[in-house]
């Protein structure tokens, strides 16, 4: 069977949660978008997960390996290979779709409540999802997906949260590979991440307790979500 391709975007490589679930049902191969090697031919891999990290989808005009990444995005898209995007890679995903991104202008980090909507009821990945889950959203840029994506879910605020493309391709504002270790212990714990925390108006002890507390719901649900879009890469 071949592997899914896992897309790290930050310097620690984490994938969080997401290949211990995926690796349960297919192989993962990790690529990270910093190393500046090319990235597989779509004919390669069973799917892609695409994750977060501090490039701005803003930029894929001007940035070699982000333009990359969106075309591999692009090609998934027409032959309807699996993809889950999370922040950043829901914004790529958004562009590689024909949607926008557009720069906030400020830091937005928080746990906002998602809102399904009626259509998530019979989404393949996010149909379990609970409603009003307190989800971690980080980011400064906004996802306008294209007129053709099916939005699964709302979060207060600018800008789609969760959203589907076509039958097999799905972009989550939020982080939702997110685990204690990666962001209570890593990312919370680093000078620039203290930094956009209390940029976003929050004290970083307040938010770390916060997010000790938030953080076991979110996995639980991000991990039925990754079962389920398992199954669509035992298809292969």
């Amino acid at each position: 069977m071949r592997p899914t391709l896992v897309i790290t975007h930050l310097a620690d490589r984490d994938s969080g949660l997401v290949e211990d679930a995926l690796m349960r049902a297919a192989p993962v191969r990790r690529f990270d978008a910093l190393a500046a090697e090319p990235l597989p031919a779509l004919h390669e891999i069973a799917g892609i997960v695409t994750l977060g990290g501090r490039q701005s989808a803003t930029a894929v005009a001007s940035d070699p390996a982000l333009a990359a990444e969106v075309a591999l995005l692009r090609r998934a898209l027409d032959e309807e290979v699996p993809v889950l995007g999370f922040c950043l890679g829901a914004q790529l995903l958004a562009v590689a779709g024909g949607g926008h991104v557009r720069a906030l202008g400020e830091m937005r980090a928080g746990w906002p409540q998602l809102r399904r909507l009626p259509s998530c009821a019979q989404d393949p990945v996010f149909a379990e999802f609970p409603d009003e889950l307190r989800v971690l959203r980080w980011h400064e840029d906004l996802i306008e997906a294209p007129g053709s994506a099916t939005q699964l879910g709302t979060t207060p605020g600018p800008g789609d949260a969760l959203y589907r493309l076509g039958a097999a391709a799905w972009g989550s504002q939020a982080h939702l590979e997110l685990t204690p270790a990666l962001l209570v212990d890593t990312w919370l714990t680093q000078p620039r991440g203290v930094v956009e925390v209390q940029a976003a108006g929050h004290r970083i002890d307040d938010f770390a307790r916060d997010s000790r507390r938030l953080l076991a719901p979110q996995m639980a649900a991000a991990r039925r979500a990754l079962q389920r879009f398992a199954i669509l890469l035992r298809r292969d």
